[in-house]
């Protein structure tokens, strides 16, 4: 899954172009991070499909063989986000992840497999000053003439359509660019500095990868970088709310008043289509005690994103300080549902998920 990073509020920090030292070439860069470790290659030596066998068993044959507890037994974990390697060593995945050993080990089987975009699943969380905001990433394999997906995210493994497929670089760029997010969070600014910079020299037409690498600048203290990060973004991408937020919070943290408010409007109209802008627009008037104006927002976010549990949960909340309390728990129970679902729905066990039987 690759994050986008949305900062809430500057911490006053008062450039970044050109190559970085230490970023290899993209072409070195995308083999190696691809490439399968040699007791990986060696584990699927011994339980490679049959190649005369029918596409669709082959696919499936490999899929047992990363997700069984005969197998390499891989277990779902949102965070950190592994290379292969590191996802072999470790047994863990998350949906990226997933996808680039998936990818991997497909065409060392001799299918012909890709990563892809699919932007019908997205979450956020909100850890301190920052929102995480998270779109979803998924393999695509041919079978028969016709590519079909594997989301770890779905309960049904294999399925038919064709989301837009990304390139071999774009995908080693999602791993650096959550890398660098997951580097900023734990305070090395010099490491997710070298993170985002080769994200963005592995595809660096990424709306995403340019605002992110606007916060790196911003809480290393590179204000003109930043500035130059976040319009970069914007250049890509008139309307992209992340970008948009963090430019506009910055400007009011350095005073400049009249850019602030120029990109405000921006800002504004973007959010009123984004299911998580008027979530964090609810909850800021939720803690400020204005719940009549959260409720309207929470509800906004819910028609626009129906199947979020967050979004019912914290409505729910306000229902509750307004006295609601036949739809604060109504509200409750949709979110119990909905959380359930998702969890039901995942193809593969949580790191911490028993094993059946």
């Amino acid at each position: 899954m690759a994050m986008l990073l949305l900062l809430l509020a500057g911490t006053g920090h008062s450039g970044f172009a050109g190559a970085v030292p230490g970023v290899p070439d993209t072409r070195s860069q995308t083999q190696a991070a691809l490439a399968l470790p040699e007791g990986l290659r060696l584990a699927l030596d011994a339980r490679l499909p049959d190649a005369r066998g029918p596409e669709l068993a082959r696919v499936q044959q490999l899929i047992d063989f990363m997700i069984a507890d005969d197998g390499l037994a891989l277990r779902y974990q949102e965070h950190p986000t592994d290379g292969i390697a590191g996802s072999y060593a470790q047994r863990r995945v998350n949906c990226l992840s997933f996808t680039l050993m998936f990818v991997a080990l497909a065409r060392a089987s001799g299918l012909q497999a890709r990563a892809q975009a699919s932007g019908d699943a997205l979450a956020m969380r909100v850890l301190g000053d920052t929102v995480f905001r998270t779109s979803h990433v998924n393999a695509g394999v041919r079978i028969d003439g016709r590519w079909h997906s594997v989301d770890v995210a779905r309960r049904s493994l294999v399925t038919a359509g064709e989301p837009e497929a990304i390139t071999d670089a774009q995908a080693v760029a999602l791993l650096h660019n959550n890398n660098a997010v997951e580097q900023l969070v734990r305070g090395d600014d010099a490491v997710a500095t070298r993170e985002i910079a080769s994200a963005l020299a592995l595809d660096p037409e990424s709306v995403t990868a340019w605002s992110n690498a606007g916060v790196v600048h911003w809480r290393s203290g590179r204000r003109e970088a930043a500035e130059r990060a976040y319009l970069q973004a914007l250049q890509l991408q008139r309307d992209h709310v992340g970008a948009l937020g963090n430019l506009v919070g910055m400007y009011h943290s350095t005073g400049d008043a009249q850019r602030a408010a120029a990109y405000e409007k921006r800002l504004q109209r973007a959010q009123a289509s984004d299911p998580f802008s008027q979530f964090l627009i609810a909850q800021a008037l939720a803690q400020s005690g204005a719940n009549d104006d959260a409720v309207v927002h929470y509800r906004r976010a819910i028609r626009l994103m129906p199947d979020e549990p967050e979004f019912h949960r914290k409505l729910a909340d306000s229902y509750e300080k307004q006295g609601k309390q036949d739809a604060a728990r109504r509200s409750r129970q949709r979110a119990g549902s909905l959380e359930a679902h998702r969890t039901a729905q995942r193809a593969i066990r949580t790191i911490d998920e028993p094993a059946s039987g």
